[in-house]
């Protein structure tokens, strides 16, 4: 199995690359494994907040119907 800082990482790049849907169901397995990890909470939290504004700015591309890029 691989260390926990090897998953961590892995799931940060999923993030960068905005995959943050996926990060955030990696994270979720991960928290599965390792609950109350206050470091894998914070992140988590991080990563729905972001998830959240993509989301918003999504629905309001499409309401508007701005393309982007």
């Amino acid at each position: 199995m691989a260390k926990l800082s090897e998953l961590v990482e892995k799931i940060d790049i999923e993030a960068k690359e905005g995959n943050r849907k996926k990060a955030l169901m990696m994270l979720d397995k991960l928290l599965e494994k390792v609950p109350d990890n206050k470091q894998l909470l914070t992140r988590k939290a991080k990563f729905e907040k972001e998830y959240d504004y993509e989301q918003r700015i999504i629905t309001l591309e499409k309401k508007y119907d701005i393309a982007s890029e």
